[in-house]
């Protein structure tokens, strides 16, 4: 999704009526339309017609522009501003990657702060999913926390060890995701 103002977006029924930077308009109005109701929701096919035109219209009314249906550079960037600050708050967050670049590895005994996020994403985990149980926060690799990573990795198919590494990060965050966040 290019949210970079377009050199000259076409105004409406112009000569190049096809394109990306049409279709980045269309996704990011229709995204905004999804949590406002005044807003129109659009196909998103890269042609700039009549349902895109009052798309821009009404958005250009909404936010007190000049109602052109023409998207200049102000246009756009108040469009492109207004789709960023609704991602902040209604998209879903990018995925946390905590742990420290290059290989890393919390190995059973180990004590790291990363570790107090995993146990307390273990606990939200043990309220939707029978197969961890309730850990101690404690920032150490052991017990329960060390047995919950061990399942993790059994889950997703990885080698058993019970340490933390970047796969068995990954799989735990797609899991924290699906079934913490989004329910």
């Amino acid at each position: 999704m290019n949210t970079n103002a377009p050199a000259n977006i076409v105004p409406p029924f112009g000569e190049e009526r096809n394109s990306q930077p049409i279709r980045s308009l269309q996704y990011m109005l229709n995204q905004l339309a999804i949590h406002n109701d005044v807003l129109t929701r659009l196909a998103v096919d890269g042609i700039f017609g009549e349902r895109t035109l009052e798309a821009v219209m009404v958005f250009q009314r909404e936010k007190g522009l000049p109602v052109t249906g023409v998207v200049d550079l102000t246009t756009w960037n108040a469009i492109r501003d207004a789709y960023v600050h609704t991602e902040l708050m209604y998209g879903f967050p990018p995925a946390l990657n905590v742990l420290p670049n290059g290989t890393y590895t919390a190995v059973e005994g180990q004590e790291c702060e990363v570790l107090r996020i995993v146990q307390a994403m273990f606990g939200s985990l043990t309220k939707v999913m029978s197969n961890f149980s309730p850990c101690q926060i404690n920032c150490c690799n052991d017990g329960e926390t060390y047995k919950n990573l061990q399942e993790v990795q059994r889950l997703a198919g990885l080698p058993v060890t019970g340490t933390l590494n970047r796969s068995t990060w990954a799989y735990m965050v797609q899991l924290y995701q699906a079934l913490v966040t989004r329910s």
